[in-house]
């Protein structure tokens, strides 16, 4: 019996030994003057567990197993530092930050999934987190990114603006949130908002050039993954978030946030509200732009498990815009015209995570996303109520990808399987093309080789895309019902050389596939939205792009620049057309003509060739000032023809100057734009102009807890001006001199 009781209290000795756990105190302090630095984030990586500093500055972790550790220390305005830690440790660890815009610990996973180092990727990258994130806040994401290296916006006033990179837009830009399509119908027109705030993000990565590889057909000129935290990706040691509040002036913009993080044991919790009201916008003339306004709300709810071995997520958001399409006032009061048209959009999501990086063996990862989308949108007579257009879009989509490594880092990738399919209907008087429905199916993978001063990345991808479209009357015309199945093979081949440790080229040579959408293929009605009659082809078939990257990276502690160069050969180009007709309704003679009526657009089918290239270079005076320099050029033309391509940019200059100290930030950017002469037949030219915009920011203490509050300036001189890209250029400007407040509380 005595035997059987020490046995018993030499095993839980034992066991309490092997479980032992220690504290991990630290403080962190300024680099200069070393005085504490309150609210840091503080992330403990292998554990998935995260705190920040109180008003000392201090931080603690306890109950941490004996081990080797990465700390990741962030805050705005500071360039991050990653710290390795042995635990147990005796001493109180002391990490010192520093003010900074050239962050050399940035890690992206847009078009690399091993989570690599901007200066390992192959392609060319633009990362917008932090700082510049709360200065270039917006109402959605195409205002965020526009001016960014090759990323301008096309927009149909405030509320519907979408990226367009390198020339490249619509169907050819895929947008992710956390590594999923977002599940709208942004990029099927115009007047399609993107489903995702502007006051979301956490963090906006952009990879350009040819990227379906990784996600599909829609990669073709880039992909923008916009993340947030609706699966929370480690465990908050205590309550934690922040209350946010904005104004802007050139619209009335009233925008409330809220965003809460929690952890208990092993859970993570996460909560995002937001509701932001705007009226119509006012242009350099003081000329208020006609059904401009926006009515917009959404949330976000989350939950993660995270033991020792990976992470198990759901989240669930709700989002809702209602905004008008802006058009001639006059409209409002002539029934014969096309009236204004407002759209009410509403979208849930729901999106599981399971992942896990502890797999001891030639697998040692994978990671599955899925997610189920249910979008819909009406397009609404603003002057009547009657809904012209019901649009409809559910998609479920999953993704399922294993990391693997050979020989420890030096050969490693991920292969992976996806699949999405989605139901569209449109219905409505005004519907102008048939419902379909979608199947996407594909396998990828992507390797790497990591030589001395050479860095190898290649991968293939097989994609098969079928759209069943049904039988369907549309303008009087009866469509028979169709069924396509596009298959395609896409492969790439990237290196890196390292000339020296702060200085590496990089090329990328790809070939990418895009099958016709459902509005390319059988739109044959008029566009409310748009005021155009559009005109599909059933006999388009796949784009094939060959892409090809040439570029120069230097990363120094103080300084950055990346140069890059591209040209995209693109088979059978699909564009949308103007043409030489208008279509009238109301002439029972000759409804299309060459004299009046909403203008015609047809999908057509060519050989194009894209090319241009794009710059950005950071200097960082001292530790304080800093001066950015942006630059970029495309130009786009028919392969036969020579003729221009529709809708390209125009060259683009910016130059922003900074300060950044630890309470107090401020800048003053010029940007100017070319006029756009370059034009496709029947499309209008637009005038060159430079617009300067001011930003100033101050961090200050409510209590025991940090605020900040921003004051930014657009288009200080209340410049009219017109982008090349909008779609209401014919008859409005872009917005005039607005003044953005903005506030959070940090708690």
């Amino acid at each position: 019996m005595r035997t059987k009781i020490v046995l018993s209290l030499l095993f839980v000795f034992a066991s309490l030994i092997e479980a032992q756990t220690y504290p991990l105190h630290g403080k962190v302090i300024h680099q200069d003057d070393e005085s504490p630095l309150l609210g840091v984030n503080v992330i403990l990586d292998q554990l998935k567990v995260g705190t920040q500093t109180n008003i000392s500055g201090e931080f603690e972790f306890k109950n941490v197993p004996a081990g080797d550790y990465t700390l990741k220390v962030s805050y705005i305005g500071h360039k991050t530092v990653i710290k390795s830690v042995h635990v147990p440790i005796e001493e109180v660890l002391t990490i010192k930050l520093n003010e900074g815009t050239v962050d050399l610990h940035e890690i992206v996973v847009t078009g690399n999934p091993l989570s690599s180092d901007p200066k390992d990727i192959s392609q060319s990258m633009v990362t917008i987190a932090n700082l510049e994130l709360q200065t270039r806040a917006a109402s959605n994401i195409g205002q965020i990114l526009n001016s960014q290296p090759g990323i301008s916006m096309r927009s149909n006033g405030i509320a519907a603006a979408r990226p367009v990179i390198r020339g490249f837009s619509n169907n050819r830009i895929l947008i992710l949130e956390n590594g999923l399509r977002t599940g709208d119908l942004s990029n099927s027109s115009d007047d399609h908002s993107v489903s995702s705030d502007g006051s979301s993000p956490e963090k906006i990565e952009v990879l350009r050039g040819p990227a379906s590889l990784l996600y599909g057909s829609n990669a073709m000129g880039g992909v923008i993954n916009i993340i947030t935290e609706a699966i929370p990706n480690y465990v908050s040691n205590k309550l934690n978030g922040e209350i946010g509040l904005g104004y802007s002036s050139t619209n009335r913009e009233l925008l409330g946030s809220t965003d809460i993080h929690y952890g208990k044991n092993n859970f993570g919790f996460h909560l995002n509200y937001f509701n932001r009201k705007s009226d119509e916008y006012s242009d350099g003339y003081g000329t208020n732009v006609f059904n401009s306004d926006q009515r917009t709300h959404g949330y976000q709810l989350g939950a993660s498990f995270i033991p020792t071995f990976g992470i198990v997520g759901v989240s669930y958001s709700d989002y809702a815009n209602k905004y008008g399409i802006p058009s001639l006032r006059e409209t409002a009061a002539n029934p014969d015209e096309e009236g204004p048209i407002i759209i009410d959009m509403q979208k849930k999501d729901m999106r599981i995570l399971l992942e896990s990086t502890k797999l001891n063996s030639f697998i040692n990862g994978f990671s599955f996303k899925g997610g189920y989308q249910d979008y819909k949108h009406k397009e609404i007579a603003r002057t009547t109520g009657e809904v012209g257009t019901a649009f409809a879009l559910k998609s479920i989509s999953g993704d399922l990808s294993f990391k693997h490594y050979i020989i420890d880092s030096l050969f490693q990738g991920v292969f992976g399987f996806w699949g999405m399919q989605q139901k569209y209907s449109v219905n409505g008087e005004e519907a102008f093309t048939p419902n379909a429905d979608y199947l996407s199916l594909a396998g990828y993978l992507f390797e790497q080789v990591k030589f001395d001063n050479l860095n190898l990345q290649f991968g293939a991808r097989f994609e098969t895309n079928k759209i069943e479209i049904p039988e369907a009357e549309i303008s009087e015309t009866l469509f028979q019902a169709n069924n396509k199945i596009f298959n395609s093979f896409s492969g790439s081949i990237g290196a890196v050389y390292k000339i020296t440790e702060s200085t590496s080229l990089f090329a990328n040579l790809a070939n990418a596939y895009r099958s016709p959408t459902i509005e390319e293929l059988s739109s044959y009605a008029v566009h409310g939205a748009t005021g155009t009659f559009d005109i599909g082809d059933r006999n388009l078939h796949n784009e094939n792009n060959i892409g090809f990257d040439l570029g120069l990276r230097v990363r120094m502690p103080y300084h950055s620049v990346e140069f890059s160069s591209y040209i995209n050969f693109v088979d059978s180009y699909i564009y949308r057309k103007p043409t030489a007709m208008f279509y009238d309704a109301g002439n029972k003679v000759d409804k299309f003509n060459s004299v009046s009526g909403l203008p015609v657009f047809q999908y057509s089918q060519g050989d194009a060739l894209l090319y241009g290239f794009e710059v950005k270079a950071i200097y960082e005076e001292d530790n304080f000032y800093s001066t950015v320099v942006v630059m970029d050029y495309v130009r786009g033309k028919e392969k036969n023809t020579n003729n221009n391509l529709p809708q390209m940019p125009p060259f683009r200059f910016s130059i922003e100057q900074k300060y950044t100290a630890d309470d107090f930030w401020t800048g003053v950017n010029w940007k100017l734009a070319a006029a756009q002469k370059n034009i496709a037949d029947n499309e209008t030219t637009t005038k060159g102009y430079g617009l300067i915009d001011a930003y100033a920011g101050i961090k200050f203490l409510v209590g025991k807890f940090v605020s900040t509050a921003t004051l930014k300036i657009e288009n200080i001189l209340d410049q009219p001006y017109k982008e090349h890209l909008s779609s209401i250029k014919d008859f409005a400007y872009m917005p005039g001199r607005n003044i953005r407040l903005s506030y959070k509380f940090l708690f």
